[in-house]
């Protein structure tokens, strides 16, 4: 198993380093060379999220099907004309034809397929698999844009994804093909029974629902709010070097929040760690914004957001095993997969749209309005909780 995870963890670092996070090192060239402005530029990842989300639902019968395996193989094949089609476009449409290729892909390649590999293969020790890999992938940023930065510097943005194309094929596809361990599907007919029938399909629903909103609205704090975090700091008159190095500061508290919580998984479930980060974000939110950007309100806010945001991380992987047996992650995590994609794309523009426009209390209070509305639903989903289950 152990083998599996490192695997796994380095595909994922490449996967999600050359899709997803390059755009932050390449996009000031490419923008140039194509003539978009910023926003433009990474309206491309938004439009990559969006095709994640529309296609996720439509993986749940490969899953069970064919395994995870095969569905990580056939996206990191379906990677490749995403990166060349990015590598030779000459305007926006090729530009974001490239991206919804890449968010197609995606859909097989990113993280869901990796965890429900791991749900499969790990039996009872699942959820200490994810969170292992979960911990990995803390390291994706720190090894991304820098060797980023060095093959842009070599050969140029175009040859860049010319090179993302060929390491996908020569590199991730070989491991996830001949190294890691066939995997049977994960659910069979009488398990997608269980989860639509004997379970009730009401039940069922409600826990879903309830599952999403959760897990949607913090998502989209975490993913809109940090990427606007520098901004608040600013219009607070925190100076530009401290701000950014407080910002970055988030990442290290983020990468510890996932290593307590990989340590103490044999004490507490999914949901427990999901609580607990749903009480801490409001925390923080309210911190910043009754501090006025004072010293202790920035210390706070790192502190209490970091912790929440990389416990939540990997909440949103382990937190249907504690309601759902292991059988049927899939078909849950598939379902779970077109919200959550299409709150992750909004948020960035949402976002900034409110900071410039309306101001930082506004931008404060939208995030705390939507934490609020995490911790709601993480309330009432408790009643629906076995605390025999492991999750």
């Amino acid at each position: 198993m152990f083998a599996d995870i490192v695997i796994l963890s380095l595909t994922q670092i490449i996967g999600w380093g050359t899709m997803f996070m390059a755009i932050s090192v390449l996009g000031g060239p490419l923008g140039q060379t194509l003539g978009l402005t910023p926003a433009l530029v990474y309206l491309g990842p938004s439009v990559m999220l969006v095709a994640m989300a529309v296609m996720s639902p439509l993986m749940a019968p490969l899953y069970r099907s064919r395994g995870a395996r095969f569905v990580m193989s056939a996206g990191t094949i379906a990677t490749v004309p995403g990166f060349l089609v990015l590598a030779w476009c000459d305007g926006p449409l090729g530009y974001y034809t490239g991206w919804t290729i890449l968010g197609m892909a995606g859909a097989g390649v990113l993280t869901n397929s990796a965890h429900i590999y791991l749900a499969a293969k790990a039996g009872v020790r699942a959820r200490q698999a994810i969170g292992a890999q979960m911990l990995a992938m803390a390291l994706a940023p720190t090894i991304a844009w820098p060797a980023t930065s060095l093959l842009s510097g070599w050969l140029g943005w175009r040859h860049t994804y010319l090179v993302f194309a060929l390491v996908m094929l020569v590199v991730v596809l070989p491991l996830l093909r001949f190294a890691l361990e066939p995997d049977t599907a994960p659910a069979t007919p009488a398990s997608k029974a269980r989860l639509s029938g004997s379970r009730g399909d009401g039940r069922t629903r409600t826990i879903i629902v309830l599952m999403t909103l959760a897990i949607a609205l913090n998502g989209f704090v975490t993913w809109g709010f940090q990427l606007v975090v520098i901004d608040i700091m600013r219009s607070y008159a925190v100076a530009d070097g401290i701000a950014i190095g407080m910002a970055a500061a988030i990442g290290v508290v983020q990468m510890s929040a996932r290593l307590i919580d990989f340590i103490g998984g044999n004490r507490w479930d999914g949901f427990v760690t999901s609580l607990a980060a749903g009480i801490l974000m409001p925390v923080a939110l309210l911190a910043l914004g009754v501090g006025h950007g004072a010293e202790w309100s920035i210390v706070a806010f790192i502190l209490f957001y970091g912790l929440s945001s990389g416990a939540m991380s990997v909440a949103r992987a382990t937190l249907p095993l504690v309601f759902f047996e292991r059988q049927v992650y899939a078909s849950v995590l598939s379902r779970l997969g077109l919200p959550l994609n299409l709150a992750f794309a909004a948020a960035p523009p949402v976002f900034s749209r409110v900071l410039s426009d309306y101001g930082n209390a506004s931008a404060l209070g939208l995030a705390v309005a939507c934490s609020l509305g995490t911790l709601t639903s993480l309330v009432l989903l408790a009643r629906f909780r076995d605390p025999s289950r492991a999750g």
